[in-house]
């Protein structure tokens, strides 16, 4: 039998003082950490999407073929999977519509039509399409809904904790939509109130646990929304 002196008994439980939060972390609070942590390659899928996505947007109302291949180019070097869960819509209003992924072969359409027969353009346009698509990043996850008017489309997920959770939104009418992110605890750790058509957000948390997105409408129309997460 090994015994144990007074100062080897103190030690260890002053050890499994200090390894008791470890074992069940405490889940209250706000699950949103203030330091910056390394991305992974699922977070800078989702960044990649949400700048391939501003910058189409950009080049649609510039009318810039080239920044328009750029965009395409990016959206190309991701691969995307699709969501399987769909969330729920509540809200006073109804209709129905359809909404879609912003694909790298709609983008290069675009850029063809931005080019307006410049030859140069179209050549480069023809021979990124040639190089294209293997997607070369992974980890993105996309899902679509048809957003009624005066409603709220709310997605729930797991984030991991210590690893960013990016989302990004993209609504293809220019009906006004808000994008908030919340917590399990439904703490609002995110949001985007930009009216922008693709909207964006970061965060870090710092337990893995759930989240829940909700998109808002408030203008007359329906709209498609396409959300990418990682």
């Amino acid at each position: 039998m090994v015994k144990l002196n007074k100062k080897m008994a103190l030690a260890l439980v002053a050890a499994s003082m200090i390894a008791a939060p470890s074992v069940a972390q405490d889940k209250k609070g706000t699950n949103i950490g203030d330091k910056e942590v390394p991305a992974t390659d699922s977070s800078k899928a989702v960044d990649t999407l949400a700048l391939g996505y501003r910058l189409a947007d950009y080049a649609r109302t510039t009318k810039d073929a080239r920044a328009m291949l750029v965009a395409a180019k990016m959206v190309d070097s991701i691969t995307v999977k699709e969501g399987t869960d769909k969330g729920k819509i509540e809200g006073t209003g109804k209709g129905t519509g359809t909404a879609k992924a912003t694909t790298a072969a709609d983008l290069f359409a675009e850029a063809k039509q931005l080019a307006n027969g410049d030859a140069d353009v179209l050549a480069a346009i023809e021979s990124a399409q040639a190089e294209a698509s293997r997607g070369v990043v992974g980890g993105a996850i996309s899902t679509v809904q048809y957003v009624p008017a005066q409603t709220v489309w709310t997605v729930r997920f797991a984030a991991r904790g210590g690893e960013p959770l990016v989302v990004a939104a993209r609504r293809d009418s220019a009906t006004p939509v808000d994008m908030k992110l919340y917590d399990e605890n439904g703490n609002l750790v995110c949001q985007d109130m930009s009216h922008n058509v693709t909207m964006y957000c970061r965060v870090n948390p710092i337990w893995t646990g759930p989240f829940s997105l909700q998109l808002s409408n408030h203008g007359g129309s329906g709209t498609g929304m396409a959300l990418v997460t990682n």
